[in-house]
């Protein structure tokens, strides 16, 4: 028994050394004498094992690695010594992944077992692997800064952070960073490497000395093409770039042997064929010769006939000519292109046919003797490099029509609108003329009309008519060239659910899955959860069965398990047909095969490619977090976050890694976040010129990446004669933290503007007068106010400070990771210094005088709430804002108001009338002064002084409001010029009672010179109070066209108190500042477009407001808003 023992000892020992040894492989191989159990541990088989120590040689482990190695070890203490359990415990260490060597050793130690022989201690000794920390690249200051560090990182591989290290690995990127550097031109590059351990002797830093030496130029660059000569010969060599003495790059041979091809082409050779180029080193002189070898081929002659095409059109559409290439996919691709180009012409079903010919002829293959064949099949340049070749392109363009209708006949089910958006084949439009806008004859062709067939036979088999069948039809009128397109349907019986099974579900139940797959607890009759979008509907019980529906279900299925850590769940759909229905339905069992796998836990997270970024702002920045529970949401969370939330990054890609298991048996899995950074710091210089300010330019500074904590900073500048800006820009987006995974942004801007151009001095609907006249000038072109003295020019000056924050109440997404229901609190501050500088020469300056001198300082709050389907044109959902501001002199402003803006819209899709949407918003801005002063200094307190600063009252009118008003001219008005022309009955007024005494108007000229009278006329200056009712039909007469009839109601008023009684005017207020409710109708046409949707709407005015205009000299006259406007917008409404 003894001797068995010894020989079954030894042929463990034998298994196990190398295995143990295949598993080392780090920096240095494995000592030849590990892992090895002493020779004469058989004498300790069979004995009971008082102790069982770990032990870590040449490195250092913290105590839960090492208790996480002790819990993989197959022998414990009080167990029986065996030497099949030893070679299993070294396995399992080595299995981890993280161990490159192990030895076993055994002592006598005291006491004795049951068997009454002395126990046995065993020590068990481990070298860890070495794995990869970082990277550092050295590069040699002779390369200046031409080589960055990007671009080495880019070629090295399998260095990531975790990943094993080994010579190998090392040897192979050093290789891989000097074959890079040859390709730039450095062919005397030196690229050593060296390895940095941490403390604890288990990760190592590789640090790459990278010397690329000086550039190699060029020698010479010799062409040896047959039959290439001469003059074009001559004129190439000029061209190229790699000219005696030229720096040598792989990328500038490419363009060289680009250019040769090009000309070479251009002679009418259009298959040369040349040799890889050939390059000398000279390593004495460091310079390279290079010699390109090739011929020219055939002479090619393309010809098309039956269809003229322009020398840049044949270019583009044939490969032939385009890259000089003969070969048979080249010449097919050309009939496939000029068939398309005359599909899009209107002649749907052309044929081209090419037809090649070879000059002497050639001979047939020997396998096709007796027999018909393709020459364009044939052709070889090699073979014919003596011979001229024809290509000719036989084109019959057949009838030319236009498609004006499509049909879907045989079923009610599904109609033409619910699939044009998806078909090939589409019918003429008006915007046909327009590219990019439509087809002007419309567009089809057999492969098209095929396509399309098949996918509405597919949608009916999603509709549960597994059975269906389409066929096309064409169809010309008899008094035209209109084509009809119809497509058949033949339904066959309509298959249905019968049951829903799910299986091997031991985790969650069956009614949590059908939650789940459902989105939703309960599904209505039609198959769709209430409340839940129709698209994000799932299959029940008695509803038509869909192939498409059932897998989206099982993916909503394993999506739900991934999301709580599983994630390797799988889910599988299959049916089990069932005897028809009693009416002839179908019916089939819808089977979920669930594999539910383990639940998963993060071990490490790796951050690979970082250059500037700090690895902190990475992990801080995302929801993952180590010991956690690896969710799926939370991997493509992670991955938008890094891409969205900072511009610092080109690429992110995660992926994750198997790990070893947890101390408790847990899976875990590492992840690894491989990034590429942008240049963070980007300049912009910008020069321009404006018919209003003239020549312009600035320029922008930005850091995407600032202190590499992916927060971003900005300066942008702006200067012309006229207008002058300088901005400072900060924004943070995980300024605070809230909830277990989720920051608060902060957003900072500091501004500063200053204006001299009277047109964009103050709002536009202000910036009005008769004959073009806002400015007084003398006969000599000068500013002067209105007593004719010269005064300066005006300006504003505008200093901004805004802080803001916001923070997310509620955020929803749907299944498929779209916004469904989102609730934001948004806080702010803003302070605002205004001051406007020699108005006296403005025709409107009593409007302006009160906010001369206007600082803001305000706190603000605003909740918006949006469930809206899309922001974009939306279909159902709704939108609320609400925004509260309060401004004090208390915090350094010189003006006190609060001011509350609230604003709710509401959709709704109608399901008996497809496509049409019922849209409405309301609008309430509400604001009041507190403490108001004499800001117009006319020694009372006015309207003008109880209103709010011109910047912050409330405008309405426009293609986004009130559309029976032009742009913001709702609401008061004044009446302007508020000046004397000298004595008369009485005074113009803009106050009631009218003030004693008026300035002169002063002498008034047009841009000749010429002397010219100012008319009285009306201004609108807002308001403290707004609303505005909007309502919409948005009724859809094509896929592409809207009639949108549409009511709008409301105005701008004076004071708050008068929204609650519109129209009521107290005898001392001017009555043009006492508004009424008004009322609009119109209609609105939009059409959807590539570039987005375009508006037009025809508004009329029901009660058109009136204003009373005293005149100079005596007598008032009524002036009446026009009651009709048209409107043109991008987009909707709202």
């Amino acid at each position: 028994m003894t001797i068995q023992r010894v020989i079954f000892l030894t042929l463990v020992l034998l298994l196990a050394a190398p295995a143990a040894l295949a598993s080392g492989g780090g920096v240095r191989p494995a000592r030849a004498d590990a892992p090895r159990l002493a020779p004469d541990l058989s004498r300790y088989e069979g004995r009971a094992v008082e102790s069982v120590t770990l032990e870590v040689e040449g490195a250092s482990l913290d105590e839960a690695a090492l208790a996480e190695l002790r819990g993989r070890l197959r022998i414990a203490a009080g167990a029986t010594f065996s030497a099949v359990l030893v070679r299993e415990s070294l396995q399992a260490l080595f299995d981890t992944g993280r161990v490159a060597d192990a030895r076993v050793e055994a002592r006598d130690a005291p006491g004795s077992g049951p068997d009454g022989r002395p126990r046995v201690g065993l020590r068990i000794v481990m070298r860890p692997r070495v794995s990869v920390e970082s990277v550092e690249f050295e590069i040699g200051a002779d390369s200046g800064a031409e080589i960055k560090e990007d671009e080495l990182r880019s070629r090295v591989t399998l260095l990531e952070p975790g990943k094993r290290l080994s010579e190998l690995s090392l040897r192979e990127n050093a290789e891989a960073i000097v074959a890079y550097l040859h390709d730039r031109g450095f062919y005397r590059a030196e690229v050593s490497y060296d390895t940095r351990l941490d403390a604890t002797r288990t990760r190592a830093t590789v640090v790459f000395d990278v010397r690329p030496g000086p550039p190699t130029t060029v020698e010479s660059f010799n062409l040896e093409l047959k039959g290439f000569d001469g003059a074009p010969l001559a004129e190439v060599r000029r061209q190229l770039k790699l000219q005696t003495g030229a720096r040598f790059t792989q990328a500038a041979l490419g363009e060289d042997v680009g250019r040769v091809r090009r000309a070479v082409i251009d002679t009418g050779h259009l298959a040369p064929r040349f040799e890889e180029p050939e390059i000398r080193l000279d390593s004495a002189s460091n310079r390279i010769n290079v010699t390109l070898k090739g011929s020219v081929g055939p002479k090619v002659t393309v010809n098309v006939t039956g269809y003229e095409l322009s020398e840049k059109r044949r270019r583009e559409l044939l490969p032939v000519e385009r890259e000089g290439t003969i070969d048979y996919s080249a010449i097919v691709e050309g009939e496939r292109r000029i068939r398309n180009r005359l599909q899009g012409e209107g002649y749907f079903f052309n044929e081209v046919t090419a037809v090649c010919a070879v000059t002497p002829p050639l001979a047939p293959p020997p396998d096709t003797l007796g027999a018909e064949f393709d020459p364009c099949e044939l052709l070889n340049p090699d073979e014919l490099a003596n011979s001229n070749v024809t290509i000719e392109y036989k084109v019959e363009r057949g009838r030319r029509f236009k498609l004006t209708e499509m049909r879907v006949e045989g079923t009610d089910k599904l109609s033409i609108a619910d699939v044009s958006d998806d078909l090939r084949t589409q019918t003429a439009n008006a915007l046909g003329i327009i590219p990019l806008l439509g087809y002007g004859r419309g567009y089809t062709s057999e492969d098209a009309l095929e396509r399309d067939r098949r996918l509405i036979e597919a949608r009916m088999r999603d509709m549960g008519y597994r059975d269906a069948v389409v066929s096309v039809r064409q169809g010309i009128t008899l008094d035209s060239d209109n084509l009809i397109i119809t497509f058949a349907v033949d339904e066959g019986p309509l298959t249905r659910v019968a049951e829903v099974e799910v299986r091997g579900n031991q985790i969650y139940t069956a009614a949590q899955l059908r939650d789940a797959r459902c989105a939703a607890g309960t599904a209505s009759a039609e198959g769709t959860p209430a409340g839940l979008p129709a698209d994000e509907g799932c299959l029940i019980v008695g509803g038509p069965y869909s192939r498409t529906a059932a897998r989206a279900d099982g993916e909503r299925m394993r999506g739900y398990y991934v999301q709580h850590g599983y994630v390797e769940a799988d889910v599988q759909v299959s049916l089990d047909e069932l005897p028809p229905a009693p009416n002839g339905d179908e019916r089939v069992r819808l089977v979920y095969q669930i594999n539910e796998s383990d639940k998963f836990y993060i071990n490490h997270i790796y951050v690979n490619g970082l250059v500037r970024t700090k690895k902190e702002a990475v992990l801080e920045a995302i929801p993952l977090r180590e010991g956690e529970v690896l969710r799926g949401d939370e991997l493509a969370e992670s991955e938008r976050a890094l891409l969205n939330t900072a511009d610092a990054f080109q690429q992110v890609l995660i992926r994750t890694d198997p790990a070893p298991d947890g101390p408790g048996g847990f899976k875990r899995r590492d992840v690894i976040i491989d990034v590429q950074e942008r240049k963070s710091i980007t300049t912009e210089y910008i020069v321009g010129f404006s018919t209003d300010t003239g020549a312009l330019g600035g320029f922008e500074l930005r850091n995407s990446n600032l202190f590499g904590q992916l927060r971003q900073g900005a300066v942008r500048t702006r200067f012309s004669k006229l207008q002058q800006l300088a901005r400072l820009e900060y924004y943070d987006p995980r300024f605070r933290r809230y909830g277990e995974k989720s920051f608060a942004p902060l957003t900072l801007s500091l501004q500063y503007q200053r204006d001299t151009s009277v047109t964009r001095f103050f709002r536009s609907a202000i910036d009005q007068g008769t004959n073009g006249i806002v400015q007084r000038f003398d006969a000599a072109g000068n500013l002067v106010d209105e007593f004719g003295k010269e005064v300066a020019g005006p300006s504003i000056n505008r200093v901004t400070f805004n802080a803001e924050t916001s923070r997310d109440l509620e955020y929803e997404l749907t299944p498929a990771g779209a916004q469904r229901k989102r609730t934001t609190l948004f806080l702010r501050y803003n302070y605002e210094d205004v001051r406007l500088f020699n108005i006296e020469s403005l025709l409107m300056a009593p409007v302006l005088r009160p906010d001369q001198n206007v600082r803001l300082s305000r706190f603000g709050a605003a909740l918006a709430r949006d469930t809206r389907d899309r922001q974009f044109d939306p279909t159902r959902g709704d939108f609320l804002s609400v925004d509260y501001a309060l401004a004090a002199k208390g915090l350094g402003g010189n003006i006190s108001f609060n001011k509350l803006n609230l604003r709710y819209q509401r959709y709704y899709a109608l399901g008996r009338l497809r496509d049409t949407v019922l849209a409405g918003s309301f609008q309430l801005g509400l604001a009041n002064l507190f403490n108001p002063s004499d800001r117009n200094r006319n020694g009372v307190l006015d309207d003008p002084d109880r209103r709010l600063p011109i910047s912050e009252r409330f405008f309405a009118g426009g293609a986004t409001s009130l559309r029976g008003f032009s742009f913001e001219e709702a609401g008061p008005r004044v009446v302007a010029p508020f000046c004397t022309y000298g004595p008369q009955p009485g005074p113009v007024p803009n106050t009631n009672p009218p003030p004693a005494f008026l300035p002169p108007c002063g002498a008034f000229h047009d841009r000749e010179g010429k002397d010219v009278a100012v008319n009285p006329f009306t201004v609108p200056i807002g308001g403290n109070a707004m609303a505005v009712v909007n309502l919409e039909a948005r009724v859809a007469l094509t896929r592409n066209i809207q009639a949108v009839p549409f009511y709008d109601g409301g105005n701008v008023f004076d004071r708050a108190r008068d929204l609650f009684r519109p129209g009521r005017c107290e005898a001392e207020r001017d009555p043009n500042s006492c508004q009424k409710w008004t009322h609009t109708v119109g209609l609105g046409l939009r059409l959807k477009t590539p570039l987005g949707s375009i508006g037009a709407d025809w508004a009329y005015l029901l009660n058109p407001p009136e204003f009373l205009v005293p005149q100079f000299g005596g007598g008032t006259a009524v002036h009446r808003l026009k009651s009709s406007q048209i409107h043109f917008r991008f987009g909707q409404t709202f």
